[in-house]
């Protein structure tokens, strides 16, 4: 894990937004039909230091596991969430409903990525990057398995190196053909470490 002082913790609470919300940064701000559910799909930096493609995915189905309410990437489509965005303000910033659970894409007061149902954050996809919309920086993903449920947690400014990249929205339905594989070079393509 890149910064042990980010661990997952079970004392860590909701964050409550204060103030007024951040402009998306400069760039390419992805914009998505909101009648369609989508699952989120980004590359991520593995243990062993290759890049994969994965899929937001809570950590368990139910709080008999540990940090269950928690977002972590998998490579695998089964059970991934499925998100629409709603309530897209003038910046582009959405709130990400979760289907499964009507629950929200949230953040903890860590800035760990969760599931809720209040407290709820905004999120933008910009220049292939996920950010939200009270903590600068682009969310990453970073092996834990101390004291947790062992996953590829997603938190916000985890450091440049794990960085969740070519970050995109796939419609539920045209997942087959987001996952074949890519040219060299072309958007969505694994690259070599």
């Amino acid at each position: 894990m890149s910064d042990q002082q980010r661990s997952p913790s079970e004392h860590d609470r909701p964050f409550i937004p204060e103030g007024e919300p951040l402009d998306p940064p400069a760039g390419q701000l992805t914009v998505v039909d909101a009648d369609t559910w989508y699952y989120f799909r980004a590359q991520f930096l593995t243990q062993d230091g290759t890049n994969a493609f994965g899929y937001f995915h809570p950590v368990g189905p139910n709080p008999s596991t540990s940090f269950w309410d928690y977002i972590c990437m998998r490579t695998w489509l089964e059970n991934a969430c499925q998100f629409k965005l709603e309530d897209t303000d003038q910046r582009g910033w959405s709130k990400w409903l979760i289907r499964a659970d009507g629950n929200h894409l949230a953040l903890k007061a860590t800035f760990w990525y969760y599931r809720a149902s209040a407290y709820t954050a905004r999120f933008a996809i910009v220049d292939g990057l996920l950010y939200n919309d009270y903590k600068g920086g682009p969310a990453g993903a970073v092996w834990d398995e101390t004291l947790v449920t062992p996953a590829y947690y997603v938190g916000q400014d985890l450091g440049d190196r794990v960085n969740l990249t070519q970050c995109q929205l796939v419609p539920v339905g045209a997942e087959a053909e987001a996952a074949a594989p890519a040219a060299a070079g072309a958007p969505g393509a694994v690259t070599p470490s």
